[in-house]
């Protein structure tokens, strides 16, 4: 297991004209960058960073907009975007616990203050992309389980309904 990443909260982010705007009061779950061709197609880039939420801690102001989409797995996502510039924010995904969002990380006024903890879909990743950090890299999804660190699965595991 990773160590848990600690941050000083709120943790702030937005959209790119400033019309959404929201804060997380609660260090994510994990974060983690998705070099899937979903990710890539959506981000129009080599990959994505994700980190995940709890809905409990998050405060979003400003206008947004959802659509439905598909995902490679075959769960319904629900990405919902600034209805005045378009940016991706935030999703809910329908094979994730009810309560999570998981957040574009590159939406905080600080980019660098959650580093990937592992990269997934790597058998997509690029061949002119190389990943210099440690993280764990898996070539497709990791087990929640054997990879995310144990105060977020405690965290997790109170939060989910018996």
């Amino acid at each position: 297991m990773l160590d848990e990443v600690t941050v000083a909260s709120p943790i702030v982010g937005g959209c790119s004209c400033g019309q959404v705007r929201y804060q997380i009061t609660q260090d994510p779950l994990f974060t983690h960058a998705c070099h899937c061709t979903d990710c890539q197609r959506s981000t129009g880039s080599a990959f994505v960073l994700h980190s995940w939420v709890f809905e409990d801690f998050w405060e979003i102001s400003g206008d947004v907009r959802a659509t439905k989409l598909v995902a490679g797995s075959g769960a319904d996502l629900e990405p919902f975007y600034c209805t005045k510039c378009g940016t991706f924010i935030f999703c809910r995904n329908s094979k994730r616990p009810k309560g999570l969002i998981i957040l574009r990380t590159f939406t905080l006024d600080n980019t660098s203050l959650l580093p990937p903890q592992a990269h997934i879909f790597t058998k997509d990743m690029k061949g002119w992309l190389s990943v210099s950090d440690d993280a764990p890299k898996f070539e497709t999804m990791y087990e929640r389980e054997e990879i995310w660190p144990a105060d977020s699965l405690s965290r997790l595991q109170a939060y989910l309904p018996t």
